[in-house]
């Protein structure tokens, strides 16, 4: 069994820097893309909203028909 000796304190410090920043750029990349698609995003959920609403009406205009 090797005797394992802990990280540095530095060593660890700068991994957990280096994580960090790593995040960050990824959340700044996420909401880059989202910029670019929001618009879309927004029209594709109104007309799935409007098509939801549309057969919940129909499906209620129909069963009181009967």
């Amino acid at each position: 069994m090797p005797d394992e000796t802990p990280t540095p304190t530095p060593t660890r410090f700068f991994r957990a820097c280096l994580l960090i920043l790593g995040g960050i750029v990824a959340l700044w990349l996420a909401l880059e893309l989202l910029a670019q698609f929001w618009g879309w995003i927004l029209l594709i959920s109104a007309i799935v909203l409007v098509l939801c609403v549309g057969i919940v009406v129909y499906r209620y205009w129909w069963g009181r028909r009967f």
